[in-house]
């Protein structure tokens, strides 16, 4: 059992004890949060996405004119889509845990033990790091067509492989149990997942 070395509690605080997540319970609660995002964006696909998809014609822009918009479906998958990402992120910000973590029964800290808040659990562990996984793939695959004389769409195809290798790289990590199954993400914002202590 892995457990989480936090530093010591000031007097008066008590100290509790949290094992590492399991990559099994890790991977669990990735998958639930896709799932939930695609029943969110189902109203959102059939309300703006599909109409669009049936009238677009390059040879005439004018078709999306036609568009014959459902106002309070469209205003309803948007106000959907809006409540969601605002309550994942307040909930990952609050608890260190998105909807899956929390169904999971495991949460984000610091590797101190403390709180990785708004910044820590959001910003640098999702935002930041999806951006720098995006960039970093994007430059590498144009750097690596240079070289070999490719075509724009060469980068692009090598781009999106060595951004898919970096999320294997992370899926890999998780089953280190020395390292406490930190991924990628772990270490730029300094963090761990364990599982919640029983109440």
């Amino acid at each position: 059992m892995d457990t989480l070395n936090s530093h010591p509690a000031p007097a008066g605080e008590e100290i509790v004890e949290v094992d590492i997540a399991t990559a099994g319970s890790r991977i669990a609660a990735y998958l639930l949060n896709v799932v939930f995002t695609v029943l969110v964006f189902v109203p959102l696909f059939y309300s703006v996405v599909l109409p669009l998809m049936e009238h677009w014609d390059e040879q005439n822009p004018e078709a999306l004119d036609q568009i014959a918009w459902n106002g309070p479906l469209v205003a309803g998958s948007l106000l959907l889509l809006l409540v969601y990402a605002a309550a994942q992120v307040w909930l990952m910000a609050r608890d260190g845990q998105s909807f899956g973590k929390r169904i999971m029964k495991i949460r984000v800290l610091k590797s101190n033990g403390d709180n990785p808040g708004l910044w820590g659990t959001v910003i640098l562990r999702e935002i930041l790091f999806n951006v720098i996984v995006s960039i970093a793939s994007m430059i590498a695959g144009y750097l690596i067509t240079l070289v070999v004389q490719g075509s724009p769409e060469t980068a692009e195809l090598i781009g999106n492989a060595l951004s898919q290798l970096l999320w294997v790289v992370c899926l890999v990590m998780l089953f280190n149990k020395t390292k406490n199954r930190r991924t990628l993400q772990d270490m730029l914002a300094d963090t761990v997942v364990v599982k919640l202590p029983e109440r």
